[in-house]
């Protein structure tokens, strides 16, 4: 037979059981029944498997209740996974957690009847769910205030100075970059920064997009051909005869080996509104140069330099050359004749001096390497000179939240995360960087516990629905014997 009744008055002995069209075969082997309504019981298939005959006439197998029960199980196995991944990476730089969603299955439901298919778990991915920034002294060390990822590769192959990388991009939070002994700058888990090389003549980015390599070499030197001067000279200084020269003002210069040299001017007033200029280079040749003559108008501002009367008020001094350097040229800036930034000259006994610097500097050894908000890569040398070489990339994604999760706290585009927008810091949407700093996990260990404990509480509760089934099982089985 293919069902045999367990209590006796919970089912209907005149009427024996129907099989659903096409299913007589499978219910010979496997069950269930279906009883004709309304009656109701307890019954079990020949395969063994034990069932609830509801009063509409469908039936659920014990078996149904183990799977939803397992269902159960497997999807806090998930949770409690995530969560153990998280809390392990609760320190690490630039992860992003993950957090579990549940999903309710039914097989069957209507008004009169319901029939429980479980629940599946499924990852959520807050990778776009900022971390900590926390300060680290590094100056390589780099973190992102807003949206984007570093765009990075990894290589193939290292042999020596020659580094090989592969085509695929990936993108990470994690910017604990260093340099490493080839100049790459590399995060601690081993994927190499990208972005643009800088223009040193623009200071525009340009170019494609290429992994940054700093060149650790000397910095040439190069030498002065800017003096820049501005003073106030006194208005009410006496006209001597002979003349009386204001203390010397003087500034240093290099010459084309980066050696330093001294310039220094000297002013004599002439006349009223009328001063001499004396230019002394010591140890080059010629060592001295002018007099130049500058006037002044009745308002205090220079008008006349050595016969310019409009336009930049500069003097270009004859061609120095200092020993075993090449000849160089450089010209006293002295401002715009007529414009209130220049040189002027108002009441007063003595020279009130406000900027006088020149360009040029020594050779320079690499120091350190430093990034401002808007990603340029400056290197900074020893004789405090700076040259901004690269500007980082960043990226970002219409869905983050889709990319695909790779080792080391990065990322790979997927077709659910849409293409990658490479731009600047600051544009596109794209946040500003931190320098001497990384981000830190987002993961919060106090919610992880919390989350732990109901994750625990609920595997508990589906072995128990286990454990009960398992013994309603028994209870059938005993009645049977």
């Amino acid at each position: 037979m293919p069902v045999m009744p367990v209590t006796a008055g919970r089912f209907c002995p005149a009427r024996p059981p129907v099989f659903a069209a096409g299913r007589r075969k499978a219910a010979e082997t496997l069950g269930p029944a279906v009883w004709p309504a309304p009656c109701t019981g307890i019954f079990r298939t020949v395969a063994g498997h034990a069932g609830h005959i509801g009063s509409e006439g469908k039936a659920m197998s014990f078996v149904g209740y183990f799977s939803t029960a397992l269902s159960g199980l497997n999807a806090q196995s998930q949770a409690l996974g995530a969560i153990s991944n998280n809390i392990a990476n609760s320190t690490t730089t630039g992860y992003r957690k993950v957090d579990t969603n549940f999903e309710a299955l039914v097989t069957e439901a209507s008004r009169t009847h319901y029939q429980s298919g479980g629940v599946i778990a499924s990852p959520i991915y807050r990778n776009t769910l900022a971390g900590t920034t926390t300060t680290t002294g590094v100056t390589t060390n780099l973190a992102i205030s807003g949206n984007g990822f570093f765009v990075t590769s990894k290589p193939t192959d290292i042999s020596g100075a020659a580094v090989t990388f592969s085509d695929q991009t990936y993108y990470t939070r994690a910017g604990d970059f260093q340099l490493d002994p080839n100049g790459y700058l590399v995060n601690g888990s081993g994927y190499y920064a990208q972005g643009f090389t800088v223009d040193p003549v623009t200071g525009l980015a340009t170019g494609s997009l290429d992994q940054i390599q700093v060149v650790q070499q000397v910095l040439p030197p190069e030498a002065t051909t800017t003096v820049t001067y501005r003073a106030d000279l006194p208005a009410d200084a006496v006209v001597t005869v002979p003349a009386t020269a204001q203390p010397v003002n003087t500034v240093d210069i290099f010459d084309s080996l980066g050696s330093e040299h001294s310039l220094e001017l000297t002013w004599t007033k002439t006349a009223a509104n009328t001063w001499q200029l004396d230019v002394a280079m010591p140890g080059g040749t010629p060592a001295t140069a002018g007099p130049y003559a500058v006037t002044f108008d009745g308002n205090g501002h220079i008008s006349n330099v050595n016969g310019v009367t409009a336009g930049s008020a500069g003097i270009a001094l004859p061609a120095v050359t200092y020993p075993g350097a090449t000849a160089q040229t450089v010209t006293l800036d002295f401002g715009t004749i007529g414009s209130d930034g220049a040189m002027t000259q108002y009441s007063g006994t003595s020279i009130d001096l406000s900027n006088i610097s020149a360009d040029g500097y020594a050779k320079g050894g690499f120091k350190n390497l430093t990034v401002d908000a808007q990603g340029y890569v400056s290197l900074n040398y020893d004789n405090g000179e700076k040259l901004v070489a690269f500007q980082l990339a960043l990226a970002r994604f219409s869905a983050a939240q889709n990319l695909q999760t790779v080792d080391g706290q990065a990322f790979t585009e997927t077709n659910y995360s849409g293409p990658a927008l490479v731009g600047k810091a600051g544009e596109f949407g794209l946040g500003s960087l931190v320098g001497s700093a990384v981000e830190s996990s987002n993961v919060d260990v106090g919610e992880e516990f919390t989350d732990l404990i109901t994750t625990q509480r609920a595997y508990s509760a589906n072995a128990k629905v286990l454990t009960t089934v398992d013994e309603m099982l028994q209870e059938i089985l005993n009645v049977k014997r």
